[in-house]
């Protein structure tokens, strides 16, 4: 059988499979729209947080009144001591302390050694984050505008005074690729290619596995051009791995309002790479299952460890050699790594050139494996042996 044939019968067969159809035409645009609702306001709020004012002054209850007026925090009591607050924090009726020392009104004028301190259980580092967002640019404006005072009754010069009286909090965070700071550009832009990965090698493994059940499907019809039948069957699955991928870094990010297009050259170049990748590979896994539920079945509790192992979510340097070096056979490795270079941050070819490389080698090797592996199934001496062997051992 002639590539192209292998490659026409494969798409036939995924759209006439009604089972699968929803995998391969509706799951990725479904995703696309469910997913990102979590992170559509790209950052937490209403953080409950509890005060600790232990220098009752006037400057004090204005720290607290500021920090509350932060649309990131929500201030759900005032306690009278730390450990009272902090029993609080580890029942989980709020997610965060503020203590404001004693003395705080008095040493702030005089420029002596003070802090406002922020306790939290470290569970939630986003969390964690958001509550010192709210604290810092109050506490430091504060402490400047007092700062000033001090220096005019030093007899500082007019022009000192203004730039202490104008400062803003020293500290400027802007995030180079995400410049909302938002979690959902960060989340979503991987967990988005993860989705690809996922929907595409269920539903095409799960194809694969039919046709070894049913001992049909191209890759049987002529076991002399397996090469050939192998590639264009591939082929025919990447093509509804090429057409979600353009979907999700290009309709389904632009409607999300996501960081994309950075790079569209190279993520265009990149997108039928991953495709035939994970489409090979997805004939590996349906030709070693051999049970059309088995691949979806398998598939399904793989998603979380995939997005742990890509380095993204989690450090790669913190993650065991064993475990990543099993990542590195992962289409989602070099997959999500290169999306995010091409598509969010503009990497030309060149810097992204790791993860192309990375890409054609997984391409190169689960090609190979797909063709000894369909090879071995259709062998028809093969399969008569195994039923020879079946009806002696019965």
């Amino acid at each position: 059988m002639s590539a192209w044939r292998a490659l026409r019968d494969t798409v036939v067969a995924a759209l006439r499979d009604r089972g699968l159809l929803v995998l391969f035409i509706f799951a990725v645009p479904a995703y696309s729209f469910y997913y990102p609702l979590a992170y559509q306001t790209q950052e937490v709020r209403d953080i409950p947080i509890e005060v600790v004012d232990l220098d009752c002054s006037g400057l004090s209850r204005r720290i607290a009144f500021d920090i509350g007026a932060a649309p990131s925090v929500r201030v759900v009591g005032r306690a009278d001591s730390l450990a009272a607050a902090s029993d609080r924090l580890a029942s989980g009726h709020s997610a965060g302390i503020i203590v404001i020392p004693v003395g705080f009104q008095r040493d702030i004028p005089r420029g002596s050694p003070t802090a406002v301190t922020v306790f939290d259980t470290g569970a939630y580092p986003v969390q964690y984050k958001a509550v010192l967002t709210a604290v810092a640019p109050v506490v430091l404006t504060l402490a400047a505008q007092i700062g000033g005072k001090r220096l005019a009754r030093e007899g500082a010069p007019p022009l000192v005074l203004y730039q202490a009286a104008h400062s803003r909090p020293p500290v400027i965070e802007r995030g180079l690729f995400n410049v909302t700071g938002g979690y959902g550009n960060y989340v979503v832009a991987t967990a988005g290619i993860l989705i690809v990965h996922q929907v595409l090698l269920m539903a095409a493994a799960a194809l694969a596995g039919t046709w070894v059940e049913q001992r049909s499907g191209p890759l049987f019809e002529d076991p002399v051009a397996r090469v050939g039948a192998v590639w264009g069957s591939a082929s025919g699955l990447a093509l509804f791995g090429l057409a979600a991928l353009l979907y999700m870094i290009g309709f389904a990010f632009w409607f999300q309002d996501y960081p994309r297009c950075a790079n569209l050259a190279g993520a265009l170049m990149f997108a039928p790479l991953m495709a035939l990748t994970v489409a090979c590979l997805s004939l590996c896994l349906g030709g070693w299952f051999g049970v059309r539920e088995r691949a979806l079945q398998a598939m399904l509790a793989t998603s979380v460890p995939l997005l742990f192992l890509s380095g993204q979510i989690f450090p790669a340097e913190a993650i065991p050699a064993p475990m990543r070096a099993l990542g590195a056979l992962l289409p989602t490795t070099p997959g999500i790594a290169g999306f995010l270079k091409f598509n969010q941050r503009g990497a030309s070819i060149g810097e992204a050139m790791p993860e192309v490389l990375h890409m054609v080698a997984l391409l190169v090797l689960y090609a190979v494996l797909a063709a000894v592996t369909w090879r071995r199934i259709s062998n028809p001496a093969a399969r008569s042996g195994r039923q020879h062997a079946k009806l002696r051992a019965s």
